[in-house]
């Protein structure tokens, strides 16, 4: 009878265990599941709370000027998939359609309406106002006074910078060729960084007559006069070609088929346009500026969404290489691209 008592005694423990053991199974399960699809656990969370449904950016070009349009439809696409948002574009939009297509956006009801150039300074300047419920974003604009609008600039001049470190150490005549689409402010002040290092550059290795040759385009995609003014400049000895003016790019490249110059690439990776002739591209990471653009707009309040500049310090530019560079040059780049990062090169007094 003891033993029986013994016995029923045990097999209410072994009862007892069990339940504590299925309920913190249960437990386990539970908290398991919830880190799963937090994505607090092993899986990393990419997606962004943006609060907004509808965004667009507009594009004043196509995706063929393998440069400006080309960087910012293919960072739209991966900031897409990597944030798990619905970022729509639209390409080719003319100056004089510029207020109309933001008027039509605002008036849908998008959220974030992003211009993607400073060309659309003015028009969102103007239709702002009016579409308060409306948050705009222009890439490298002006507008500082506005509650809906972020100017958001990208520092080309650590670009520029970047660039012409290149074209200082791999010249051969100490003349350079540089090409831009407008002369506004921001045009001419990156250019300026980018010709004052190669030239200095260029001097300190012994071309002590070292200049650097300067025209604009008025455009964005006139490729036979890009290609009429790069021969011009081949005739007073230009050897690198740096060229920021769109598909203007394709008409120097063409310049410089039969000749020993070469030219640097800037915005996209145009190394891939000719492997001989391009020697390296200053690529500006696109995904991370509209991924920049996404979080900001999610944590912050209204009055502090004025003013932004971002570049090396998000990582923004990278560049890529081939065989024809030579090894001094990579060596300076991996120090430049550092530098710029910890603000050691203090190019805003440029």
């Amino acid at each position: 009878m003891r033993m029986n008592k013994e016995i029923l005694f045990i097999k209410k423990i072994v009862d007892k265990s069990c339940h504590i053991s299925l309920a913190f199974f249960v437990l386990l399960c539970i908290a398991i599941g919830f880190l799963f699809i937090t994505g607090t656990g092993c899986r990393r969370n990419t997606a962004v709370d943006v609060k907004v449904k509808k965004i667009v950016v507009i594009l004043s070009g196509s995706t063929d000027d393998m440069s400006w349009n080309k960087a910012n439809v293919e960072g739209i696409e991966a900031c897409n998939r990597e944030k798990k948002v619905k970022i729509e574009y639209l390409e080719n939009v003319k100056e004089k359609d510029y207020e109309r297509v933001f008027v039509e956006y605002a008036a849908k009801g998008y959220d974030l309406i992003i211009g993607a150039g400073s060309q659309f300074n003015d028009s969102i300047e103007a239709v702002a106002p009016r579409y308060k419920k409306t948050f705009f974003c222009v890439i490298n604009g002006s507008i500082f006074d506005m509650e809906n609008v972020l100017s958001l600039q990208i520092n080309e001049k650590e670009a520029a910078y970047i660039a012409s470190v290149i074209a200082g150490r791999e010249t051969d005549t100490g003349v350079f060729a540089v090409i831009g689409g407008y002369p506004n402010h921001s045009m001419k002040n990156m250019l300026d960084v980018y010709e004052k290092n190669a030239v200095k550059m260029a001097k300190e290795r012994g071309f002590s007559e070292a200049r650097s040759l300067r025209a604009y385009t008025n455009s964005w995609d006139n490729v036979s006069l890009g290609k009429k003014i790069s021969e011009q400049m081949l005739e007073e000895d230009a050897d690198i070609l740096f060229v920021y003016a769109n598909k203007v790019c394709l008409g120097a490249l063409e310049a410089i088929q039969d000749k020993k110059a070469r030219m640097i690439g800037f915005v996209t990776d145009q190394n891939e346009l000719n492997r001989d002739k391009v020697i390296a591209s200053v690529v500006f990471d696109f995904q991370k500026l509209y991924s920049w653009i996404l979080e900001e707009y999610a944590k912050s309040s209204p009055e502090k969404r004025r003013r932004y500049c971002i570049g090396m310090n998000q990582d923004l530019f990278y560049v890529t290489k081939t065989d024809r560079i030579n090894y001094d040059t990579s060596l300076d780049l991996k120090r430049v691209l550092e530098d710029l990062k910890q603000g050691k090169i203090p190019l805003d007094e440029e």
